[in-house]
């Protein structure tokens, strides 16, 4: 059985993990990817959000003027109840542009993860490798060997487990060690870390006659509320619908009978003043039907071998578009240490005089990785309360939810000043401290982590 070597291997292939290949690249860190579907860049999922301390990570990697072509600005949001009466606009984005210094973005997921493929070298591109479905992690004396359904194996220090809400990474990484486990043991570790409260039915279809670009609805009410987003060729909507009791049991399959029999119970819902969710299936391009799962997991990493980013070490709603650009920022925090940690070890090696590859100890990895999750978990937790709160909200899922809803933070005031306080969180958000540019995303309130400006060229 052939072993490819890497310093790291990357598995998931989806936008933080492409913000990992680009870290690592940049970084100087050689390193595999290793994605499970078919192709890199593909059609598939809803929309994303991109907000301001994910945009400015990504600027780091010149891809910022890309991803504003390809996806389009949010500013004021309409929203009705299920009756299509007006609930009140909300300006929430606006804020958010004026706080930060750039629009929050709707984009598909296939077109940015075009944009981040596009920007990567060639080298880097070759490291890409699809179709790949993790089996195994196992350990070895100076590192870990991921192999995989095909046969194939990837051998590397450590492995990052960028691969989503049910992670493979996740779930081999804790016999990765190759010791027996007691039943109570393996009980608590077979249990889905996520608890699911809402499931969403998503849809693509054209932009219709009467949609504007840049367009943004909601529509509240009870068991269900809708997010509506047009951009220039096309709109997506996303369907929460509460589930009648929440669950940890693994995601069934929805076939198209169900994605039918749910639009059947809630086309009646506005997407604008004109356009049903019933009215708009009829245009559809592409759908899906899946569960939307909560939480965040209580350790991160597995001795030095094994780390998580993204959703598999936390899984948001998608009601305040938080999820991707946390995974941004983990990567931020996660690189950053691994890139000095990396740089000591090469830096001692040459003062040695010895040209031979060295790598970071194991207990150096192992303290990295703990370092990395008590930077970011009091963050992630209180993002995932949050967004978890707001589909509560939106769903009208308790009559104090209700009221929050329709009287509290529809209320203008209310909403800048919430705005106001949690900029004091946002502006705290690092960026990668290695790589030089200029700041580019200027808002009101300034960041306290600064983008490091380009050093002048001694002159010879």
């Amino acid at each position: 059985m052939a072993v490819t070597a890497a310093k790291i291997v990357v598995v998931g292939g989806g936008p933080v993990g492409m913000t990992v290949a680009h870290a690592l690249t940049r970084a100087g860190i050689d390193f595999v990817l290793l994605e499970s579907r078919t192709s890199i860049v593909m059609a598939a999922g809803a929309s994303l959000v991109m907000s301001q301390i994910g945009l400015r990570a990504l600027s780091q990697f010149g891809v910022l003027p890309a991803i504003e072509k390809a996806s389009s600005p949010l500013s004021i949001c309409k929203r009705f109840d299920h009756q299509g009466r007006s609930i009140g606009d909300t300006k929430l984005f606006s804020y958010l542009h004026e706080n930060h210094g750039c629009a929050s973005r709707v984009i598909t997921r296939r077109d940015l993860m075009q944009v981040l493929f596009d920007a990567l070298p060639d080298e880097a591109q070759s490291k890409l490798i699809p179709n790949k479905k993790v089996s195994s992690l196992d350990r070895t004396s100076d590192g870990v060997v991921v192999k995989c359904t095909d046969g194939t194996s990837y051998e590397g220090a450590l492995v990052i487990g960028a691969d989503g809400a049910y992670s493979a990474v996740r779930k081999h990484m804790a016999a990765m060690d190759g010791q027996q486990q007691d039943d109570e043991d393996k009980e608590k570790e077979e249990e889905p870390p996520y608890l699911t409260t809402y499931r969403c039915f998503w849809m693509r279809f054209p932009r219709l006659p009467g949609i504007a670009p840049g367009d943004m609805t909601e529509s509240h009410g009870p068991g269900a509320t809708t997010q509506y987003f047009a951009g220039e060729d096309s709109a997506v909507v996303a369907v929460y619908e509460r589930l009648p009791q929440p669950t940890r049991r693994p995601p069934r399959r929805y076939t198209e009978e169900d994605e039918a029999a749910f639009v059947a119970r809630w086309g009646h819902l506005p997407l604008n003043d004109h356009l049903t969710l019933g009215e708009a299936h009829a245009h559809r391009v592409q759908t899906g039907l899946i569960n939307l799962e909560e939480g965040v997991v209580a350790d991160w990493s597995r001795g030095g071998r094994a780390v998580l980013v993204g959703d598999a070490a936390h899984k948001f709603t998608p009601s305040t578009g938080a999820g991707c650009n946390n995974g941004i920022v983990d990567v931020v925090v996660l690189v950053n240490k691994l890139r000095n940690l990396f740089l000591t070890t090469t830096n001692i090696n040459n003062n040695n005089n010895n040209n031979a590859v060295v790598l970071p100890e194991e207990s150096e990895l192992a303290a990295a990785f703990r370092e990395y999750q008590d930077a970011r978990f009091q963050t992630v937790t209180f993002g995932c309360g949050l967004s978890g709160r707001a589909t509560n909200n939106a769903s009208w899922a308790t009559p104090w939810g209700k009221f929050m809803d329709l009287y509290v933070l529809s209320v203008d005031l209310v909403l800048r000043l919430l705005m106001r306080l949690a900029a004091g969180k946002t502006v705290r958000t690092p960026v990668f401290d290695f790589i030089e540019g200029e700041e580019t995303v200027v808002g009101k309130y300034p960041w306290l982590h600064k983008i490091p400006r380009p050093q002048a060229k001694k002159m010879v």
